[in-house]
């Protein structure tokens, strides 16, 4: 059908400047709804309300809209609000939406996995430009920190754990993909891994263990046990040898953690900074703006201040010089804005999403399928210390990379419609 490969083609155009234009993200996306629009304005059912396709999801993100909808009717600023609600959330849904229904065949799959490969080799080479010339290529940021064309490093490091997973499952897949593409993949991951090192984003490493913990965890699960023994004895051996290596070659070894990558600490610092709380740290600033984000919370409890209000509703609440601000974590924020039924409509649309997929892998073997929970759990583990679903890149990341999950389950799962696979 030619609605859907023309928004296809809007979509993959989406996903390859996310990382480096919101100019982008706004000109693609909004043609790929309006052709979204269209194509229903022509009369092409698709079996569901509102003709929107069917998902496990669907009821969840129901109750979600209609929580938010709640924060807008009883919102600080209306107008604010409705431009949030109609500019901003539905616009996200619709990404979902689109990326469940048209991404029906393997051949559609493939292609948008290759487009976020190229994005990244692109990314890779600005965010290596930026690190030895001072200043990336694409946008003209200068060095602080890791962030290639990102106006963050934390924005940077969020993009790279979803993306990171997502290669390691589309290499684990091993079918129809070519020897060099495996070695580009191969080589790409690991030069991800040392961006996001050197991004320096705490939030960022933290949530990318979680990430892989998870995918690791599922691994060796499905193995059977003689492998899982062999792999015990394997990883108890090399702590083993690690203990008794020579002291040289165990300096060389630990010292990966003080590379400072010109900053202006070591790894090893960085992490040890995680759990310091002291004047003036970046720590106690959360820590009192998440206090700020509570104390909204305490006179908006059911439904929150307002969608798309707590810029100007945190005035009123500032508590120190710094305070006044995003609260840099993305549940807080939500929180204060939509309230109680907010949060728990959100927390309900992860944990349907999070129950379809994990029943999914417990029935098939599907590594990327694990490779895009892996990224996703990632992304929500991080944005726990930033607000991620506030920053129009990565809130489109997510619902793109939710709308794609569901689209891979429903193929593996044979529930995918396969009505285009002859055109």
């Amino acid at each position: 059908m030619y609605f859907d490969r023309a928004i296809m083609v809007f979509l993959c155009l989406v996903v390859f400047c996310l990382p480096f234009s919101k100019a982008g993200i706004e000109s693609f996306l909004w043609p790929a709804i309006f052709l979204w629009i269209l194509k229903r304005v022509f009369g092409y059912k698709v079996g569901s309300f509102l003709n929107l396709p069917k998902t496990d999801l669907n009821k969840a993100l129901g109750i979600f809209v209609a929580a938010i909808f709640l924060s807008v009717v009883f919102s600080a600023n209306i107008g604010l609000s409705l431009r949030g609600f109609f500019g901003k959330e539905l616009k996200f849904l619709a990404i979902y939406f689109m990326l469940v229904e048209v991404v029906t065949t393997r051949k559609r799959l493939k292609s948008v996995l290759i487009v976020f490969v190229a994005s990244a080799v692109l990314i890779t080479a600005d965010a290596a430009v930026q690190y030895f010339y001072g200043v990336d290529f694409i946008r003209g940021f200068e060095w602080a920190r890791s962030r290639a064309s990102f106006s963050t490093s934390n924005g940077f490091a969020a993009w790279l754990i979803v993306v990171i997973p997502l290669f390691l499952g589309f290499l684990a897949l091993g079918k129809g993909l070519s020897k060099k593409l495996k070695f580009l993949l191969s080589i790409l991951v690991i030069l991800l891994l040392i961006c996001l090192l050197a991004t320096y984003a705490r939030g960022g490493w933290f949530g990318f263990i979680i990430g892989i913990l998870f995918m690791f965890f599922y691994i060796f699960k499905n193995l059977k046990l003689k492998t899982k023994l062999l792999l015990l004895f394997f990883s108890v051996g090399l702590l083993a040898a690690f203990l008794i290596l020579p002291h040289s070659l165990k300096s060389k070894i630990t010292a990966i953690g003080k590379l400072n990558f010109r900053s202006y600490v070591t790894i090893n610092e960085r992490i040890k900074s995680f759990i310091k709380i002291e004047e003036g740290g970046s720590n106690l600033v959360r820590l009192r703006l998440w206090s700020e984000a509570l104390r909204i919370t305490k006179d908006f409890p059911l439904v929150g201040c307002g969608l798309n209000t707590y810029s100007i509703v945190a005035r009123g609440y500032k508590s120190f010089e710094q305070g006044g601000i995003y609260p840099h974590n993305s549940y807080f924020q939500m929180l204060a804005e939509t309230g109680l039924l907010g949060l728990f409509a959100f927390l309900f649309v992860l944990y349907s999403f999070f129950r379809m997929g994990l029943r999914y892998l417990n029935q098939k073997k599907d590594y990327l399928a694990l490779g895009f929970l892996s990224g996703i759990l990632a992304f929500l583990a991080h944005a726990f210390f930033d607000t991620h679903f506030y920053s129009l890149q990565l809130v489109v990341l997510f619902w793109f990379m939710l709308g794609l999950t569901v689209a891979i389950i429903k193929l593996g799962s044979g529930a995918a419609s396969v009505q285009y696979d002859k055109k």
